[in-house]
């Protein structure tokens, strides 16, 4: 019986260091995302999209958002444009409603 436990003990062992991620991000990268974060969270906070958009920052913190149907397109527009031109978003792709919005020129 205990020769089973430790084989069972193994393969779970096995088994969790597959599930570790093996591109595991640099401290630098990081503090990349956590300052776009940042910059994402409190723009869409102070422009009450902060429940109609959802994003993800990449670890070279380029933005890729989604916008709600619901949100108009001056105003994402504006976000855009405005993440855009902050010094700690490197790069921002747009979306609402499966499709590209505000295209990168």
């Amino acid at each position: 019986m205990q020769h089973l436990n430790k084989i069972i003990m193994v393969l779970a062992l096995i088994m969790l260091s597959a599930c570790v991620d093996q591109e595991s991000l640099t401290p630098e990268e990081i503090k990349i995302q956590n300052r776009a974060d940042a910059v994402v969270s409190n723009l869409l906070f102070e422009n009450d999209l902060d429940e109609k958009a959802s994003y993800n920052v990449h670890k070279d913190g380029f933005l890729v958002v989604k916008f709600a149907d619901t949100v108009p397109s001056k105003q994402y527009t504006d976000i855009v444009n405005t993440l855009r031109s902050h010094p700690d978003i490197n790069g921002v792709r747009a979306e609402q409603s499966g499709r590209e919005v505000c295209p990168i020129r």
